[in-house]
């Protein structure tokens, strides 16, 4: 699931790049706002900026960091984050994994004020609302004249192993 939902916002970041300016920022789902104090995902751009930013901000609050820079939601710049951060997110799944760290909590001093959250819940969380969203954009995408794939992770299975189920 890890492997799919990165590779799949790696592919919906490169078709946004064939869509217009004016197609990547027009909204296509007036009130849609999954996560409401993360902000709307009516466009593309806000969806797409979401699918990059939820790993780089919970990447932060579980390393101890600073709240990343998530202004710029140019797809080409929203790829090339990602294409930094999307290893990073799977070697620390990796990381809880070999650790047997799925219940251990964490403190989110990024919040306001902090909050504590079981790791599990977290990778969930990310997973959930990143499924939801590649799928919103799958549909804005067809609204602007590009017809991604299914996004069916069997299909994506099937191509990464030749076939083999």
């Amino acid at each position: 699931m890890l492997h799919h939902d990165v590779e799949d916002v790696s592919d919906l970041l490169t078709r946004a790049q064939a869509v217009s300016e004016e197609e990547y920022r027009r909204v296509h789902v007036p009130d849609s706002a999954p996560l409401g104090w993360d902000g709307p995902d009516e466009s593309l751009a806000h969806v797409l900026r979401h699918l990059v930013t939820a790993k780089e901000i919970w990447l932060a609050a579980i390393e101890g960091h600073e709240a990343p820079d998530t202004g710029d939601d140019d797809p080409v710049a929203l790829a090339d984050r990602h294409r930094e951060i999307a290893p990073r997110w799977l070697a620390m799944v990796r990381d809880i994994d070999r650790r047997a760290a799925w219940g251990d909590r964490i403190i989110d001093a990024l919040c306001d004020p902090p909050e504590s959250f079981v790791v599990s819940s977290v990778i969930a969380h990310v997973l959930t609302f990143s499924a939801h969203r590649r799928q919103l954009g799958r549909l804005m995408l067809r609204r602007a004249g590009v017809t991604p794939d299914a996004g069916d992770p069997i299909e994506w299975l099937q191509r990464r192993t030749g076939g083999l189920r």
